[in-house]
């Protein structure tokens, strides 16, 4: 089950006992606990029958408490235990002692939750639903996830991207009275990377400015959305590709009044450079340019631009480049120079050329 069915059977008020929620969007997994609430209509004794609990300050015995309570003048409960590690990484969970795996004894205070979780859920009382949201990955040979899939629902989240991405950023400014411009949502997506709490801001900002059903374009995006550094990035490399060099070493220095290191920065750029070699690659070996994002995994707005850089270096330009970034990191990291000077002689060498 995606997470969109899962929020429309709660939209249909069917709450299941527990669900395991856990992935990279934390964004969504908040939204489902708050939508979860909403479908069990606690209202106004929410405060009476809703129950927040941290996992790593939480005991096996407080948890079952908390279950096994009886909810009050209402007809369910909601229990919701954060911060819950079912990686098998990390002081949660301890590797070594297999905690939670199927037929093996849990060890610790932490493990001995996971213990008590997998024991407790089986036998959740009808008025009562458990949430349980984990943090990163999850095991699924883990006894509690067993557990949590034999009678409810076990959701991934991981991060929404390309398409998926924008569909939810067009939904989300619909909702807010954002009326699209044409390739504005794209726009928006790329600017802003990946991770929807930042993005949610972002929408807000901008349906406060626009107004309601005002139009939201370019204009507005470029004015009111501060570009990601990986974003200006683009701009620093078509800078100085275009032998602009001032426009250049102005980009790098608003990057570093905006708290970027150099180092940071170098990196960002070995990772741009990176993208652009395999961009030149694929399109070199007849990779049409629509299936460049596919390829790379990159947002299409992102890969359209990576594309367009890589016909403007030639292999040898290329190989520069990442020679200069390499020597320009090692400088950083052995000699006392100054390292924006280091990285302003990388810029400049770029825009006198690359052939």
């Amino acid at each position: 089950m995606s997470w969109q069915e899962l929020w429309e059977r709660l939209e249909h008020k069917e709450v299941a006992p527990v669900y395991l929620l856990f992935g990279e969007e934390e964004y969504l997994i908040a939204a489902t606990v708050a939508k979860i609430e909403a479908a069990l209509e606690l209202g106004g004794l929410r405060e009476l029958n809703y129950e927040r609990l941290e996992a790593a300050a939480t005991t096996g015995a407080r948890l079952a408490a908390a279950v096994q309570a009886l909810p009050w003048l209402a007809r369910r409960r909601l229990v919701v235990l954060t911060g819950l590690n079912l990686s098998g990484r990390g002081k949660e969970s301890d590797p070594d002692s297999g905690a939670g795996e199927e037929g093996e004894p849990a060890t610790g205070t932490a493990a001995g939750l996971e213990q008590e979780l997998a024991d407790l859920v089986p036998h959740l009382p009808a008025s009562t639903c458990l949430v349980l949201a984990a943090t990163g990955a999850v095991g699924g040979r883990r006894r509690v996830v067993k557990a949590v899939a034999e009678i409810g629902v076990v959701e991934e989240f991981p991060r929404l991207r390309g398409r998926e991405l924008e569909a939810w950023i067009k939904a989300r400014g619909a909702e807010l009275g954002i009326k699209w411009e044409k390739g504005a949502v794209q726009l928006l997506a790329a600017r802003t990377g990946e991770g929807l709490r930042q993005l949610e801001q972002e929408l807000r900002k901008l349906a406060t400015y626009a107004g309601q059903g005002g139009r939201v374009g370019r204009q507005e995006i470029e004015l009111l959305v501060p570009a990601t550094s990986a974003v200006r990035v683009f701009d620093l490399i078509d800078a100085a590709l275009a032998g602009e060099e001032e426009k250049a070493l102005k980009v790098l220095a608003h990057l570093l009044e905006q708290g970027e290191t150099a180092i940071g920065l170098t990196a960002l750029l070995a990772r741009q450079v990176r993208l652009i070699v395999l961009a030149k690659e694929e399109l070199e070996k007849g990779t049409r340019p629509d299936a460049l994002a596919v390829k790379l995994k990159l947002h299409p707005f992102v890969a359209h631009k990576v594309a367009a850089q890589s016909r403007r270096f030639t292999w040898s330009g290329l190989y520069r480049l990442i020679q200069s970034l390499a020597a320009a990191d090692q400088e950083m990291k052995t000699t006392g120079l100054n390292h924006q000077l280091i990285l302003e002689q990388v810029l400049l060498g770029l825009a006198k050329g690359n052939e």
